[in-house]
């Protein structure tokens, strides 16, 4: 008997464990029943991939409120993230749950990736303008788990991509081809000055501008010459 009331309660921690954490940390944004309020969204209907992507990536608890989040260093271990995960995920009653990552195909991942990501993240996935003042982040320091988390999740301006639109075929192709971007600095540099891998289009723009600087220069310099 002394067994089973042990494990019940060992059971029953990690939600209580949950619930202390979100409502000491999250509720103040999110509302104590996951409504929201002013200062942030309501996380009614979304699912426990959202939820670890936001916590694992450092993006919650917000910094400040109703500004794009950063990743960083997340503010809790492994443990209290799942805890809230779990806590969370049970009342949300939302989609999806934490994608299962397979092994996948780089060159196919290429082919995907330039057709949904690269307008957003850039070619070489280090990030790039999304668009107003948003700006889609770089790639080259986050996880195989938490792409694939925001992938099905859709947080902030990112659209979701459900298994209808990427498939898992096609999101374990993206992904290995991420992770090879990520180990591959020089893949867009294969000669040249090298500018932050910031892609072909931006990299010729500011050669350009640079040529024609160079030029009005030279221009300036030789009508000064008596």
């Amino acid at each position: 008997m002394m067994h089973l009331v042990l494990a019940l309660a060992l059971a029953l921690a990690p939600a209580r464990d949950g619930e202390s954490l979100y409502n000491v940390h999250c509720s103040s944004c999110h509302g104590t029943h996951l409504q929201g309020s002013p200062d942030g969204p309501p996380l009614i209907g979304t699912g426990a991939g959202y939820v670890d992507f936001m916590l694992r990536t450092g993006r919650m608890p917000a910094a400040a409120p109703n500004e794009q989040p950063e990743q960083k260093a997340p503010s809790f271990n492994d443990a209290e993230i799942r805890a809230i995960v779990g806590y969370v995920s049970a009342r949300a009653h939302g989609a999806p749950k934490v994608p299962q990552i397979g092994p996948g195909d780089a060159n196919r991942g290429r082919r995907i990736f330039a057709e949904n990501c690269a307008h957003c993240h850039g070619v070489s996935a280090h990030g790039a303008s999304a668009g107003y003042a948003n700006v889609a982040p770089s790639l080259m320091a986050t996880a195989p788990e938490q792409i694939a988390e925001a992938v099905r999740s859709g947080p902030g301006e990112m659209p979701k991509f459900g298994s209808d639109v990427l498939s898992s075929r096609d999101l374990n192709d993206v992904l290995r081809y991420v992770g090879y971007l990520q180990t591959k600095t020089d893949v867009y540099n294969p000669g040249g000055l090298q500018l932050a891998n910031i892609g072909p289009v931006a990299e010729g723009f500011v050669a350009w501008m640079f040529g024609l600087g160079l030029l009005v220069l030279f221009v300036r310099r030789i009508g000064s010459v008596d």
